[in-house]
């Protein structure tokens, strides 16, 4: 285990089962955490767990939608149940939807990709703080995007989503600065998952329909991402909160 070693730390992440979020289940594995982590596709989290097996951490895979407040409250509760206390929550469960500009996307997709992106985060904080509060310490880590910084061409909808995981996140920083919580967002640039391929999918041969651009060396690999969470959660960065921290190979240098 490396300096950044959380053995026996229980952690809880939403939106675990692809991507960044299954990224970070296995990196506080190798670290030596207890992981809880949720999704919606059972198989995925299966296999995210058998991944898992052979490291000095555990994870166990729930189904939850973060959409319901109902099913987080169940989701922390089970952890809670099991682990005693919450250490960290990594709140990364989103989606995408299709390049459109904003007159022409539904608008069941804003509701789905709001309830989704931004509520969820809300969800999940309203289930953790309590747990939080009560013993004094832990840290958060909302999964927000460099299009929380900018403007969203042909992606209105997970742009404004984006925007409000950032703005949640600095107030609620703010508001439990004084309990002993740590609340940051990481703002990962293009990223290789499989949102991202999809995405890619979705505009070939129109790359302008990529809002925010790629970096010059390609898509970061989650586990760039999971590097940075990692980070935010540990120790080092005891001194830091409500900030955004952006991952992006420089994507906002070159069209900032």
């Amino acid at each position: 285990m490396s300096e950044l070693s959380f053995h026996k730390k229980s952690v809880l992440i939403t939106g675990g089962t692809s991507g960044i979020g299954a990224s970070v289940v296995r990196n506080f594995c190798r670290e030596g955490a207890d992981v809880w982590f949720c999704g919606l596709v059972d198989n995925w989290g299966k296999s995210v767990v058998a991944e898992c097996q052979e490291m000095p951490g555990n994870a166990h895979y729930i189904n939850a939608d973060v959409r319901d407040p109902d099913a987080m409250k169940k989701f922390v509760g089970q952890m809670m149940s099991q682990a005693g206390q919450l250490d960290i929550a990594f709140n990364n469960a989103g989606i995408n939807h299709p390049a459109d500009k904003l007159a022409d996307i539904d608008i069941e997709t804003f509701n789905d990709v709001m309830q989704t992106n931004a509520m969820g985060v809300v969800h999940a904080m309203q289930a953790e703080l309590p747990q939080m509060v009560q013993q004094g310490h832990g840290v958060i880590i909302n999964t927000a995007s460099i299009l929380a910084n900018e403007g969203a061409g042909w992606m209105s909808a997970y742009g404004m989503s984006k925007h409000a995981v950032l703005g949640l996140t600095l107030s609620a920083a703010m508001d439990y600065r004084d309990k002993g919580i740590r609340i940051n967002a990481i703002s990962p640039g293009p990223t290789d998952t499989p949102m991202f391929q999809k995405a890619m999918k979705d505009i070939e041969g129109q790359p302008e329909k990529y809002a925010g651009g790629l970096p010059e060396n390609g898509p970061a690999h989650p586990r760039d991402i999971a590097s940075a969470v990692l980070y935010l959660a540990s120790e080092q960065a005891k001194m830091v909160t409500g900030t955004n921290f952006v991952v992006d190979g420089g994507v906002q240098i070159m069209h900032g």
